[in-house]
Parts: C-alpha cells; structure tokens; sequence
C-alpha cells in the first residue's frame, strides 16, 4: 500500500505528538510531594550537586543529622567560632613579656611589656607565667641561690614564684610562676600588670634574668 499525505495523516500524528507531550508535561506538574512514596527517592536517584545550601530550609540540618566526626576543624571557616559565639568564652586577653635583667638583692622594678588589658563585669582573669635565669651559689651561708619574683596588680601583689639553685657554675633554670584568679569587677577595669624581682644574695654576681613570659587567661 502507497502512503499517501492527506489532511487526516498531518493531523492525527501531530495530535499524537502533542498528546505525549502534554500529558507528560501535566504530569510532571501534578506530581508534588503528597504523591512520592515515603522512601521512594534515595540518594541513588539524587545528581550530584543537585542539593545545594540554597535549597536547605533553615534550620533543616541539626547536630542530629550530622555523622559522627563529620565536622571538624577543616569544615569551619577561619574566625567563624569566636569568643562571643562560645556558651562560655575563654581567651588570652594579653600576653606580657620581659627581657634579660642583673640579679639584685633587694627587691627592684623589672620591666616587661604589653602589660595592660581592660577587664569587665563578668570576667574572670588568671595569670600565668615562666621565668628563664642563669643563675650560680656563691658559696655563702644559705646554700643556694634564690630568685624571687613577685606579681602585682595594680599595685597590689597577686603571685609569684622563686627559681633557686645550689650550683657553684652558671645553670639555667625555667620555672613557672603565677597568680591568683582575679574575680570579676562590678565595672569595667583597666588592668597593669607590674614585676619586682629580688634575691637572697648568695648569687654570684653574673647571675641574670634570662626573660620571663606570662599569659593572660579571661574566663567570662
């Protein structure tokens, strides 16, 4: 038999063609989420990339969705978790620091640097610290050499510590020293920090101070 286009040939086909077409088309606008079966859409069915941030709902992924070790420090951006975003903040709030200084007997300023910071109401700050000297006996009735140091704030003494040895020959000597908790300030305070340092002087008299270091801790 010899096709032949007619009118009726032209017709149907294009109604086929517009019938698949649009039915397919309606059909995919009537499909919504009441009509997909619970777990009928896995990951499987998913393109990668297809789920974006932008089509999260807000607060659609909590800590309950997350597997376990998933987050760590490589998944959260640089400065994005602060002090101000932690339940209870904790930072060094000042570092202060000294420098090679002679040994004296009495009691004598030792200088040392970035040493004031405000505090407010509701802050807790502790002071920790280290202190580095050569130091060597002389050989006098005591014993040893001792080193004090003795921690003020402003003004008032908080802490310390004491390096000693009973070495006739020059030995360095690394020890911790600090200082009390320093409680909250009903309003905001600003904060120097002050060192005297003194022997019992049995030290030889090239005896030095090597350098101290400190660390201010805010709670609050």
């Amino acid at each position: 038999m010899r096709f032949r286009l007619t009118y009726a040939n032209v017709v149907s086909t294009l109604a086929l063609v517009f019938a698949i077409g649009g039915g397919a088309a309606f059909a995919a606008a009537q499909i919504g989420t009441r009509q997909i079966e619970a777990n009928a859409v896995t990951t499987g069915k998913i393109a990668p990339g297809a789920v974006t941030s932008k089509r999260l709902a807000r607060h659609a992924v909590r800590t309950k969705h997350l597997a376990g070790r998933s987050v760590n420090s490589a998944q959260i951006a640089k400065g994005a978790v602060g002090p101000g975003k932690q339940k209870f903040p904790v930072y060094f709030v000042e570092s202060p620091s000294g420098g090679s200084a002679p040994v004296t007997n009495s009691p004598s300023p030792y200088p040392i640097s970035d040493a004031t910071w405000t505090q407010n109401p509701g802050e807790i700050n502790v002071i920790f610290g280290a202190a580095t000297a050569t130091l060597a006996y002389d050989g006098s009735g005591s014993g040893s050499c001792q080193v004090y140091f003795e921690i003020r704030l402003n003004g008032q003494q908080v802490g310390g510590g004491q390096l000693q040895t009973d070495s006739p020959t020059p030995v360095e000597i690394d020890q911790s020293i600090g200082a009390q908790p320093e409680i909250d300030p009903l309003t905001s305070e600003q904060n120097e920090m002050t060192v005297l340092t003194g022997s019992n002087g049995d030290c030889t008299g090239d005896s030095t101070i090597d350098s101290t270091r400190f660390r201010v801790l805010d709670f609050g």
